[in-house]
C-alpha cells in the first residue's frame, strides 16, 4: 500500500483550511510525486577490511516505504578522506536490488576510507546519497591526528521551533562534538551577559542536551563549558516576533504547544499547520484564532515510521516555525529467528544455521558471517533500519544511528527527539513551495546501458542512412571471451541507431559492418557520451574521521594482513621454474580454445594474426590455404563451406564464430586482419554425427588491432563492472587443499536470497576457517510491502 494512501487515515482537525494552503499542499504533492525520494542502503559483509579483500555489498532500493524498481544502475564509490575518489564501480540493479564488490588492491596504505553509493534519480535531492566510513588495514601507518586543533570543541545551539523568543519559555537543544566532528560529552553553565548563571547543563547523549530558557529583551547568553572555562559559546539573538513550537511524545500521540508573545503583530500569529513526510502532505490542520496559548495532539498511531516534518504557518502562507519529530510505530520490522542448528568452531568444520521467518514472505535478503574476534565495532553503528528511517532523511552526520533503534527505553526515544532538534531538514525549501519554483528533475535513469551513435560512409559526411548493419560485440577482456554476441541493427534517414537496455561488463569492443559482403561500403561510427561511466557533480561529503581504534583489534587486523600476504606468497623470494618453450599452436590453443575445441591431433590450424587481409573476407581467403576445403556460394548468394566428404547436410562445414555455431552472414563482413586462427576439425563431436567443422577466432588482448583496412569499423565502450562470486571453501570436497592456510575473515556472504513462500526456513551452511571461534551473522532484507529484516547476532565462545 502506498504512503499516500497510508497517510490518509491521519489526523484532519478541522475541515475549513485557506485556499492558498491548499496550492502548497498541490504543489508540495505534485512536485513530490514527479520527483520521488529515492533511498540507498548497501548491506556489508563486515565493518572493516584489511587492504587485498574485497567490500562485499547488496544494494537495497526503497521509495514511498516499498522497494524501488525505477532504478538501473548502482554507483559504488571509494574515497579517501579528502574525498577523492579512489575506486569506482557501476553495477546493473533489477527490481530494486544490486550486488557486488569493490577489490582493495593489496598495496592500500592503511586509513579510514569513505564509501559513497548512489544512482542517478537519487541526486534530483542532492546530498542524500549512501555514505559511511570504513577502515582498511594495510601497507602504511595510519593517518595521524591533527595536532594542531586536538582538543577543541564546537558548541552549536537549535531553539526549538527554530527561534529564541524574548519573555516565553524555550527549549533549546545543543550538540557538542570534538575536533574530528565526533559527539563529546560536556557539562558548563548557562549565563546572561551580566555574568550571573542561569542554569547548569549537561550532555545527556553522545553531546547532545537540551537546556530550558526565557531570553529578556536586555539580555545576550552564553554557555560556559567546564572543559573549555576560557571560551564563552553564544547562544542565538532573541527576539520578540515570532513564536514557540514544541512537540512532545506521549501515548496518544505527539503533543504540540505553540505560543505567542504579547501584543505580537498579526503576520507573526499562527494559522494553521502542516506535516508531511517522504514530501506528501499527510495532514493540515487550521489553528484556533485570538489565542496566545495553543496546544493539541497529533494522532500518530496509524502512520508509517520516520520523520514527521510540521511547519506552523501564518495568514499569508509565510512558515513561522518547524519541528522535526520521529514516528516509531514499528510495522516496518519483519520478525525473523536464526537458530545455530549445528554449531562446530573447529578448523575446517561445517557449520549450518537456520534463518526462520513466519507469514507469506516475499522478498530479498542477504546474509553475511564474519568473524567476530576480528570486528572493529562491537555492535554495526549503522544497519537498515537506521538509513532508511533516520540517515536517508537527514543530512549532516549522526553518529550510532542504530542505537536509536536498540530499544524502547525512554532514555532512547529521549536521545531521538534531540536528534530530531539538532539535525535540520533540507530536501526543499516551503519559500520554493509557495513560489512554485521547486528544483526541476535533472537526472533520468538511463535504462541500463543506453547505447547509440552515428554511422557515416568513411571520408564523406555523408550518412549511411537506412541501412542494415551487422554489429559484433567482442569483450577486451580474455576472461570474458565467451561473452559475445552478434545483431543486426538499422539505421534512421541520418544515420543513427539507438539500442536501449543494453547489458555487457567492462570494455567491450563492438565492430560494424555493411551487409553487402564484397560490395559493402566503408563505414564510420561515432557514438555519443557514454551513458553508464559518467561523471556527476558530488558534494565533498563529511563523516568524522577516527583518530585511534581499540589497539587490540587494530594490532590484529594489521596481523590479519601479514596473514594474507604470506599466503598468497606476496613475502616470498623470486622462484626461477624453467619449462618446456611452448609452440605457437600450443600457445594460441592456451590463449583461445577451451572445452570440445582444444586439442585434437587431426585439427589444423591457420594462424592470421600477421596477415593484413585487405578487403577481403574470410572464405575468400581460405579458399586453397587449407587443403580438403572448398567454398562457394548457393543461389541466394549465401557462402557455403565445404570439407571433403566430411561435412553435414549436403556436406556443408559447421561455421563456429568464437566457439558459438554462426550463420556464413554474420562472418563474411568481418576483415581478415581481425581474425586471430582459423581451426580446422576434420571430426568435430560438436556436430550432428561427428562431422567437419570450421572454427574461427577473433582476435583479442595484445594480438587485436584497430586498424583495418575493410569495410568495417570498430569502437570501444565499458559496461557495468563485472559482479564476482563470493569464494568459500567446501572441506567435503577432495580436490580442497585443507593444508592451505585458511584466515578468512569473511567465512560467508550470501548475497541473492529471493524468498518467494510461506514461513520459509533458509539455511546458512558455511565452513569454518583455521581460527574463528565466534561467528557474527548479519541477515538484512526487504520484502516487497516494504517490511524490513535486519537480525544481527554473535555465535559461539564467550
Amino acid at each position: 500500500m502506498s504512503l499516500k494512501k497510508l497517510f490518509i487515515l491521519a489526523i484532519t482537525i478541522g475541515s475549513f483550511l485557506a485556499a492558498k494552503a491548499q496550492i502548497l499542499e498541490q504543489t508540495l504533492n505534485t512536485w513530490g510525486e514527479k520527483n520521488t525520494i529515492e533511498k540507498l542502503y548497501l548491506h556489508l559483509d563486515r565493518e572493516s577490511y584489511i587492504s587485498g579483500q574485497s567490500i562485499w555489498f547488496k544494494a537495497y532500493f526503497l521509495s514511498d516505504y516499498v522497494p524501488s524498481t525505477k532504478n538501473s544502475s548502482v554507483y559504488v564509490e571509494l574515497l579517501d578522506n579528502k574525498s577523492t575518489v579512489v575506486i569506482r564501480k557501476v553495477f546493473p540493479a533489477y527490481l530494486g536490488v544490486s550486488l557486488g564488490q569493490i577489490e582493495i588492491p593489496e598495496n592500500f596504505a592503511s586509513g579510514s576510507y569513505q564509501l559513497r553509493a548512489y544512482a542517478p534519480l537519487m541526486l534530483n535531492q542532492p546530498g542524500f546519497t549512501y555514505n559511511k566510513r570504513i577502515e582498511i588495514f594495510g601497507t602504511a601507518t595510519k593517518d595521524a591526528k591533527n595536532k594542531e586543533t586536538a582538543g577543541s570543541i564546537s558548541l552549536q545551539f537549535f531553539p526549538e521551533g527554530g527561534n529564541l523568543i524574548n519573555t516565553l519559555l524555550n527549549n533549546v537543544a545543543f550538540k557538542a562534538v570534538d575536533q574530528n566532528g565526533f559527539p563529546v560529552n560536556v557539562s558548563g553553565q548557562l549565563k546572561n551577559n551580566k555574568g550571573e548563571v542561569i542554569s547548569s547543563i549537561t550532555t545527556r547523549h553522545d553531546g547532545m542536551g537540551i537546556l530550558t530558557l526565557v531570553p529578556q529583551p536586555s539580555e545576550t547568553y552564553n554557555v560556559v563549558l567546564d572543559q573549555v572555562p576560557s571560551k564563552p559559546y553564544a547562544l542565538p539573538a532573541a527576539t520578540e516576533k515570532g513564536i514557540t513550537f514544541s512537540i512532545a511524545s506521549s501515548s496518544k500521540g505527539k503533543q504540540f504547544k505553540i505560543e505567542h508573545p504579547q501584543g505580537v503583530p498579526a503576520e507573526f500569529r499562527a494559522a494553521y499547520m502542516i506535516g508531511q513526510m517522504e514530501n506528501q502532505v499527510i495532514f493540515k490542520q487550521p489553528l484556533q484564532q485570538g489565542k496566545d496559548l495553543i496546544g493539541g495532539v497529533i494522532q500518530t498511531n496509524n502512520l508509517l515510521s520516520g520523520i514527521l516534518h510540521v511547519t506552523v504557518f501564518n495568514k499569508d502562507n509565510m512558515p513561522l516555525a518547524e519541528r522535526l519529530t520521529f514516528v516509531n510505530n514499528k510495522e516496518y520490522m519483519l520478525p525473523g529467528e536464526l537458530v545455530a542448528d549445528t554449531l562446530n568452531t573447529t578448523a575446517h568444520q561445517k557449520n549450518h544455521f537456520s534463518l526462520q521467518l513466519k507469514d507469506t514472505i516475499i522478498g530479498n535478503f542477504s546474509v553475511s558471517v564474519t568473524d567476530a574476534d576480528y570486528e572493529t565495532e562491537a555492535y554495526r553503528p549503522l544497519n537498515i533500519y537506521a538509513y532508511f528511517l533516520l540517515n536517508s532523511d537527514l543530512k549532516g552526520y549522526i553518529h550510532n544511528p542504530a542505537y536509536y533503534f536498540q530499544s524502547d527505553a525512554d532514555s532512547v526515544k529521549n536521545a531521538l527527539d534531540l536528534v530530531m532538534m539538532t539535525n535540520g531538514w533540507t530536501r526543499f525549501k516551503w519559500s520554493e513551495v509557495a513560489g512554485n519554483t521547486l528544483p526541476a528533475k535533472q537526472y533520468l535513469d538511463p535504462g541500463f546501458i543506453n547505447f547509440r551513435g552515428k554511422i557515416t560512409i568513411e571520408g564523406t559526411r555523408k550518412p549511411f542512412a537506412n541501412k542494415d548493419v551487422i554489429m559484433m560485440r567482442s569483450p577486451v577482456d580474455t576472461l570474458q571471451s565467451k561473452a559475445r554476441a552478434t545483431k543486426f541493427i538499422q539505421t534512421d534517414s541520418m544515420g543513427y541507431f539507438h539500442l536501449q537496455s543494453q547489458m555487457f561488463y567492462e570494455a567491450n569492443r563492438f565492430l560494424f559492418a555493411d551487409t553487402k559482403g564484397s560490395k559493402s561500403r566503408y563505414i564510420k561510427v561515432q557514438l555519443d557520451g557514454d551513458s553508464l561511466r559518467r561523471n556527476f557533480q558530488m558534494p565533498m561529503i563529511q563523516i568524522p574521521f577516527r583518530d585511534t581504534l581499540n589497539a587490540q583489534v587494530e594490532e590484529k587486523m594489521l596481523d590479519a594482513y601479514n596473514d594474507y600476504l604470506k599466503a598468497e606468497g606476496l613475502t616470498l623470494k623470486n622462484v626461477t621454474v624453467k619449462a618446456r618453450q611452448k609452440t605457437d599452436k600450443e600457445k594460441l590453443e592456451e590463449e583461445y580454445t577451451s572445452g570440445l575445441f582444444s586439442g585434437g591431433i587431426n585439427s589444423r590450424i591457420l594462424d592470421l594474426r600477421s596477415e593484413p587481409g585487405g578487403g577481403m573476407n574470410i572464405f575468400e581467403y581460405i579458399q586453397g590455404r587449407i587443403p580438403g576445403v572448398t567454398v562457394s556460394r548457393d543461389q541466394e548468394g549465401q557462402y557455403v563451406v565445404k570439407y571433403r566428404d566430411g561435412g553435414f547436410g549436403n556436406g556443408k562445414m559447421a561455421l563456429y564464430l568464437d566457439e558459438m555455431q554462426t550463420d556464413p552472414v554474420f562472418i563474411e563482413s568481418i576483415p581478415v586482419n581481425q581474425i586471430a586462427f582459423v581451426k580446422l576439425m576434420g571430426n568435430f563431436v560438436g556436430t550432428a554425427g561427428g562431422g567437419a567443422a570450421l572454427a574461427i577466432y577473433m582476435k583479442k588482448g595484445a594480438d587485436l588491432t584497430a586498424n583495418t583496412d575493410a569495410a568495417t569499423d570498430i569502437v570501444t565502450y565499458r559496461g557495468y563492472s563485472i559482479i564476482k562470486q563470493f569464494y568459500a571453501p567446501d572441506y567435503d570436497l577432495k580436490n580442497v587443499d585443507s593444508s592451505k592456510p585458511d584466515d578468512r575473515l569473511t567465512l560467508a556472504w550470501l548475497p541473492d536470497i529471493y524468498l518467494a513462500n510461506v514461513s520459509p526456513r533458509v539455511p546458512v551452511v558455511f565452513y569454518n576457517n583455521d581460527r574463528t571461534k565466534r561467528f557474527r551473522v548479519v541477515i538484512e532484507g526487504l520484502t516487497n510491502d516494504g517490511r524490513m529484516l535486519m537480525i544481527e547476532k554473535t555465535i559461539g565462545g564467550n
